[in-house]
């Protein structure tokens, strides 16, 4: 499980999207990631974690990009729905 949150922490801590489709995809991405972990961790209380558990780091990079990437990734998205409506 460590070495899950870890992995999370590496892949989406350093991750910068500069366009916003590449934001998008980096939110989606981020979300499917992160909704696994309820799957896995059966969500100890802190105090039964080892010292140094990433579980609460892991939280923050997912809230920090997830609040960081929000409004763009819905604003591209939405100009997908848009083109798509015009195309029908």
């Amino acid at each position: 499980m460590a070495d899950a949150y870890t992995d999370f922490i590496a892949r989406f801590g350093r991750l910068r999207p500069k366009t916003p489709e590449a934001v998008f995809r980096g939110q989606t991405l981020l979300v499917h990631a992160w909704r696994r972990f309820p799957f896995l961790d059966p969500d100890l209380p802190e105090a039964l974690l080892p010292r140094g558990w990433p579980r609460r780091r892991a939280h923050d990079v997912f809230a920090e990009r997830h609040d960081a990437w929000d409004a763009t990734a819905q604003d591209y998205f939405g100009s997908l729905e848009a083109v798509t409506r015009a195309a029908a």
